[in-house]
C-alpha cells in the first residue's frame, strides 16, 4: 500500500516578508542655476523569499562600493524594461528624431 505524499510542514521563515526601501534624501542646490534632476527619489521592492538573500547581498555590495544610488536607478530601469514600459527604439526612429531636431 502506497502512502500519499505529505504536505511539507511550513517553516516560520516561510511566513516572513522582506521589503527593502531605498530613499534618496537630497534636494537641488538653490544657488545653482541648472542642477541635474533626480532620476528617481525612492524605490521599494519585496522580492520572493527565494530571491531575498541574493537581492540583499547585491544591495550590500552596492553600499560597500558606494554605488547605492546607481543600484537604485538600475533597479528602476530594469523594472521599466521588464514591465514593457520602455521598449527599444529602432534605428529609423532615432534617425527621424535627429532629423526633426536638426530641422528646428
Amino acid at each position: 500500500m502506497s502512502e500519499r505524499p505529505r504536505k511539507p510542514i511550513p517553516h516560520p521563515d516561510d511566513f516572513m516578508v522582506v521589503t527593502l526601501s531605498l530613499e534618496f534624501r537630497a534636494k537641488p542646490n538653490p544657488s545653482v542655476d541648472d542642477p541635474p534632476s533626480f532620476e528617481m527619489a525612492e524605490s521599494q521592492y519585496t522580492p520572493p523569499i527565494e530571491e531575498a538573500a541574493e537581492y540583499l547581498e547585491s544591495v550590500v555590495n552596492a553600499i560597500r562600493a558606494k554605488r547605492l544610488y546607481g543600484f537604485m536607478v538600475q533597479e528602476f530601469a530594469e523594472s521599466a524594461v521588464g514591465a514593457g514600459d520602455w521598449i527599444e527604439k529602432t534605428i529609423e526612429e532615432v534617425i527621424a528624431e535627429a532629423r526633426t531636431e536638426n530641422d528646428r
